[in-house]
């Protein structure tokens, strides 16, 4: 594809509409994944069972925050070793949506192909099929499209013959993994289970009574122990977290070597507080209408991210802005029919603090990142020691539970780093 090509993408899929072009495998019909009446328009065109879900494109694994799913290590190791490439994972997802065919699943794909993975960082994630009238064969030209969808179709984009072979489908949602689809990429025995022979998983079942055993015969008498000790640690659900597992590698980039089991448990405080946080009705006079307005004007801004639902946001921003310090990190949301409006973390700017990372869960639990020197912050006799010199420093990792109103505070080993030459790089 061209630029001009490109650029009619991305201005077909943001206006809603369906766009026809070569994907990573094969010709396709396109659509904004966020968009469903452009999905249901493509449903209708195609005559496509409403149960049958349709395979998502994404341009960073960012975007899998968006859809709220749940990825095991199974599913991380195979987006570290295939990502971008042609393989197609099917992940938990956390509810059903217009996306999922009634399933709690969806299936996504990060592709190789530059120009597609430009126009997805500029439309978000894009919904791909294959371009045909179910039943029918794919189509493998523009002419052939042509003939199956007319003026259904609001685009078309040329790339000649196209005949490639399918992505390969996996089945991620358990631990063990299953393949759906076989295409372009091989898995070998050692990156799927479901190679497995029936023998060999007789003697895995033995195995694992055996040690299942042995372990419960002795459990109990350390139960109340292992729960204090699991309770110290990071919790799964943010170890296993996507955004975690990029964050924790980048910082390795860096030469900061953090590993997820050197957080341990530092506080856990109550997380609302009057005096922070202001709370408004929607139904209020102009209130609609600014809660709309915020959240369109933070969008793409860096150092703000947006839950799965997109209505709340984290603002992060080391600057002022609208009345927040840049020590301090800002909730902005809506719960049902309430604007939560909150300075829901502060840390200690005599301590160099900085707000590395922010990243939900889901809709009401969220993580964001601390570097600050090793001092208490409310100790106002201890030496400063400015950015640019050498000092001890901490990362604390605060977990922020909406709904339990909790928020606990990991914190690492200290380390010494020069601030000022690590933020620009983080």
């Amino acid at each position: 594809m061209n630029k001009k090509e490109v650029q009619e993408i991305i201005d077909v899929l943001n206006t809603g509409k369906v766009a026809f072009f070569k994907s990573d495998t094969m010709y396709g019909l396109h659509a904004k994944a966020d968009n469903q009446k452009a999905v249901e328009k493509i449903r209708q065109i195609k005559g496509r069972d409403d149960k049958k879900p349709f395979i998502i494109l994404i341009g960073d694994t960012g975007h899998l925050k968006k859809f709220g799913v749940y990825i095991n290590k199974n599913a991380q190791n195979l987006i570290k070793k295939y990502w971008p490439g042609k393989l197609t994972l099917v992940l938990r997802a956390t509810s059903n949506n217009h996306l999922s065919g009634g399933e709690q699943t969806l299936a996504f794909r990060m592709p190789k192909d530059k120009d597609l993975r430009k126009i997805l960082r500029k439309t978000g994630p894009v919904i791909s099929t294959s371009a045909n009238p179910s039943g029918e064969k794919p189509a493998a030209n523009v002419e052939e499209a042509r003939i199956y969808f007319g003026d259904d179709v609001n685009l078309y984009i040329d790339s000649g013959n196209v005949l490639s072979a399918p992505s390969t489908v996996i089945d991620c949602t358990e631990e063990e993994l299953k393949i759906l689809r076989e295409g372009d990429i091989k898995l070998s025995p050692q990156h799927t289970n479901s190679y497995n022979s029936g023998m060999a998983k007789k003697i895995n079942y033995i195995i694992t009574a055996v040690i299942f055993i042995a372990i419960a015969a002795g459990v109990w008498l350390n139960i109340k122990e292992q729960k204090s000790v699991d309770h110290s640690k990071l919790p799964d659900k943010v170890e296993q977290n996507i955004g975690f597992q990029r964050w924790i590698t980048n910082l390795k980039n860096k030469d900061v070597i953090i590993e997820a089991d050197e957080f341990q448990l530092k506080e856990e405080n109550e997380l609302y507080n009057t005096k922070w946080m202001k709370v408004y009705s929607i139904e209020e006079e102009g209130m609609r209408e600014k809660y709309d307005k915020t959240i369109e004007s933070l969008q793409n801004v860096k150092k703000v991210v947006f839950s799965p639902s997109g209505r709340e946001l984290i603002d992060y921003r080391p600057e002022y802005r609208d009345g927040y310090a840049p020590n301090e990190a800002h909730f902005y949301g809506l719960k049902e029919d309430k604007i939560i409006d909150a300075r829901i973390l502060d840390c200690s700017a005599r301590a160099n603090c900085y707000f590395d990372r922010a990243y939900f869960l889901d809709n009401d639990v969220f993580v964001i990142s601390e570097f600050s020197r090793s001092i208490n912050k409310k100790d106002e006799t201890a030496s400063t020691c400015s950015p640019e010199e050498t000092c001890e420093y901490s990362i604390k990792v605060h977990v922020i539970d909406l709904i339990n109103n909790k928020r606990l505070v990991y914190e690492s080993r200290p380390f010494e780093t020069v601030m000022a030459e690590l933020v620009p790089e983080l």
